[in-house]
């Protein structure tokens, strides 16, 4: 007989139990519990699959692919992005051409072109973002990019400003995937630690591209004498993207890539109408509902520091151009020179992506670029009102334009470490966001 001692919580004292060594096996309803198997190893659907794919020799899985694959991927991703950037302004530099071509009076239809193909970038994020949630990354850039080319052929043989606005907002959507997948495919290739340096690169497209884009223009237009080589040029280009692409782009969606080989244990079969119903609503439901994604994207907005950039480049041609338009002073640049004063800013922008930040300082980061772009955009209107030396103001530009990137690129690592497998909605969110205000 074994005997314990146990209290007695009614009166304090302890109440001395005997159990026999022959029912010790048994329970309190006479079953025998000897009798019972041990528990199984039981496991959520797709938890060993998953823990296999994360595995450090598994090669399948982007963050485990040799450094030369990720840098190539985050090369055509940027070269992608870098095209569209510029391909939103460049058409700025030939809009007196256009209002010859068409006979255009009104001194606004000829900016027509680059406005509609800022709204298609608004609208194209939305439906990228969720749809390489869906179907891959690889599947959204090859696809909206050959568009966006064939697009472009279309502008550039536009016989109306009608025709030309109408083809700039399918392309400005289409041309959309790079800048809003470019940091959800960082995300997917490299650890927190890592990925600074891979979003500072990729940075540079969707801010230095709207710089250099009139710096190109101004100069093929001064020597054809024509807008449509513009959209030629940016036609050659993309082609050649998307060939190369074609050939070495890899898929980075993790989900994507178990679903399609059958790591999460559902062997690829998972109806798309349940994929599309929690994919499409998901910026939607980020960009109103989560705070940190609308603090974020409002921040990031025209009406804050991304403005700056495009309020830039149209002060350019008043300040540096050949001759003073609207009774305002100018530096009156001439022969194609006026696209040199481009390079202020493109400077600044290059500075900001070389500063490489860790993921416990983005934060810190983001507050010194915060700081920075006012007074950089206070230099640069008060020494041209003053009428200052010429590279005053450009010193200006180049101050807030580092601040821009500081903050863009933080912003942007940020978003892809805090979402995760979403962060391409979350993106999508905010460039929608930035774009439409």
């Amino acid at each position: 007989m074994d005997s314990e001692k146990h209290p007695n919580p009614l009166s304090g004292g302890e109440v001395k139990l005997e159990l026999d060594a022959s029912q010790s096996s048994q329970d309190s309803l006479g079953l025998d519990v000897s009798a019972i198997p041990p528990a199984k190893d039981v496991s959520l659907p797709g938890e060993k699959q998953k823990k296999q794919w994360n595995a450090s020799a598994n090669l399948q899985n982007p963050l485990n692919w040799p450094s030369s694959r990720k840098w190539l991927n985050v090369a055509l991703v940027s070269a992608q992005t870098m095209l569209s950037s510029i391909c939103s302004t460049i058409v700025a530099a030939g809009a007196d051409n256009i209002s010859g071509d068409f006979h255009l009076t009104s001194t606004y239809t000829p900016s027509l072109p680059v406005s509609t193909y800022v709204l298609g970038i608004a609208i194209g994020p939305l439906c990228w973002g969720p749809l390489s949630e869906m179907v891959g990354r690889k599947n959204i850039y090859l696809a909206s990019f050959l568009v966006f080319t064939a697009l472009n052929i279309g502008c550039a043989t536009s016989p109306s400003i009608v025709a030309l606005s109408i083809l700039r907002i399918a392309a400005g959507a289409c041309g959309s995937a790079g800048p809003t997948l470019g940091g959800a495919s960082i995300g997917d290739m490299f650890v927190r630690e890592e990925r600074g340096r891979a979003q500072a690169l990729y940075a540079l497209g969707p801010t230095f591209g709207p710089v250099i884009g009139p710096l190109i223009g101004a100069f093929v237009v001064d020597r054809t004498h024509s807008w449509r080589w513009l959209l030629w040029i940016v036609v050659i280009a993309s082609g050649a993207v998307t060939a190369c692409s074609a050939v070495f782009l890899r898929e980075t969606y993790a989900p994507f890539l178990r679903r399609k080989q059958g790591w999460d244990g559902t062997d690829g079969k998972v109806k798309a109408t349940e994929l599309f119903a929690g994919a499409i609503v998901r910026p939607f439901q980020l960009l109103f509902f989560s705070p940190i994604c609308k603090i974020m994207s409002f921040y990031m907005a025209p009406a804050s520091i991304f403005g700056a950039i495009y309020l830039h480049l149209v002060t350019i041609p008043l300040l540096y151009g050949p001759e003073p338009l609207h009774d305002l002073f100018s530096y009156e640049w001439k022969g194609g020179l006026t696209g040199l004063a481009y390079l202020g800013a493109g400077l600044g922008i290059v500075i900001g992506t070389s500063i490489y930040n860790k993921p416990e300082s983005r934060m810190l980061f983001l507050q010194i670029g915060m700081l920075i772009v006012p007074f950089g955009l206070i230099l640069f209107a008060w020494t041209a009102e003053k009428q200052q030396h010429w590279a005053l103001p450009l010193l200006g530009a180049a101050i807030f334009a580092s601040g821009i990137v500081m903050a863009f690129v933080c912003v942007q690592t940020y978003l892809a470490d805090v979402y995760g497998e979403y962060s391409a909605s979350a993106l999508a969110a905010m460039i929608a966001a930035r774009r439409a205000l």
